[in-house]
């Protein structure tokens, strides 16, 4: 808690008896005037505890605070609104407003997560059956054995930089991945076409081998798999969508946990009520700004 100190110079000017006798007093006098000055900030507030535990504010004739309980903790505070955003908030008696805010974004993403979560599954699925419809893998091989005279594709990338991807016994993601994005796996799509001479996959045998993949014009055309590939790029997209919201939930409990904490320390600072006059304390002490002649000063402070 940061105390700002506002000191002010009361200058006793020696213009009349009464001032210069004001300036002569004896010790007891100084000690009797800082005891007076002291109590400014009220008798009261000298006389009213805390529980540490309960919160409870008291005071030594008995009488408990108009504010009893509001002490709120800010530990605890800052832990409800990281687990459920908002709840901190209401704890504090803060806006309820806010806390709908805090719980409401944390709902929406929650959704949005969910949905398209459920969407990237979705085309996914219909990706996933298209290149199982439009892709054949025996064209592959295929061609593996007739261009390169080659059983697979295991170890290849020292011998033909071309066949630099292996794929997978099985049709897992890098299988659905790798047929629609490299060049190496063209011809196995049933629409691809050498767009030089039109020739297709039928017209090519072993006899009669596919042109080696080491150069663009060697490269077959496929519209099935631009096409596949614009549905991997939007499934992914929707992943890439749904990731972001659990983002946005993190934020969104971090920021709303810092602010309850901030929320409950404000509380327990305005406690009693928030009246600036309770934050005031004074205190009065002699200085000697004059030569054999002492100066009384009243030390204001406010605590924020």
């Amino acid at each position: 808690m940061k105390k700002y100190i506002l000191s002010a110079l009361l200058l006793i000017c020696p213009l009349t008896a009464d001032a210069s006798e004001f300036l002569q007093q004896s010790e007891f006098d100084v000690a009797q005037s800082k005891i007076k000055y002291s109590l400014l900030n009220s008798d009261i507030a000298s006389q009213k505890f805390q529980d540490s535990e309960s919160g409870e504010i008291t005071y030594k004739n008995g009488k408990s605070d108009s504010k009893t309980n509001s002490y709120k903790s800010p530990g605890k505070a800052f832990a409800m609104s990281l687990l459920i955003p908002g709840m901190g908030q209401l704890y504090v008696g803060d806006s309820k407003l806010k806390s709908l805010a805090f719980f409401g974004t944390e709902v929406t993403s929650w959704i949005l997560f969910f949905k398209w979560g459920k969407d990237a599954d979705d085309l996914t699925a219909a990706y996933e059956k298209f290149n199982n419809d439009h892709w054949i893998e025996s064209r592959y091989i295929d061609m593996l054995q007739w261009t390169y005279g080659l059983e697979n594709d295991d170890n290849t990338s020292g011998l033909y930089p071309e066949l630099s991807h292996h794929l997978p016994k099985t049709k897992v993601q890098q299988y659905y991945e790798m047929t629609g994005k490299y060049d190496q796996f063209s011809w196995g799509w049933d629409d691809a076409m050498l767009l030089s001479d039109s020739t297709v996959y039928g017209d090519y045998s072993l006899n009669n081998p596919f042109p080696v993949l080491n150069s663009q014009e060697n490269i077959p055309f496929s519209a099935r798999r631009n096409a596949y590939e614009i549905m991997r790029d939007d499934a992914n997209n929707k992943y890439s969508q749904a990731r972001k919201m659990v983002y946005v939930s993190m934020i969104n409990r971090m920021f709303a946990a810092f602010e309850a904490l901030i929320a409950a320390k404000r509380n327990n600072r305005n406690s009693d009520g928030g009246s600036i006059l309770s934050s005031l304390s004074a205190e009065a002490s002699f200085k000697s700004s004059y030569v054999k002649r002492d100066t009384p000063y009243i030390t204001l402070s406010m605590k924020f």
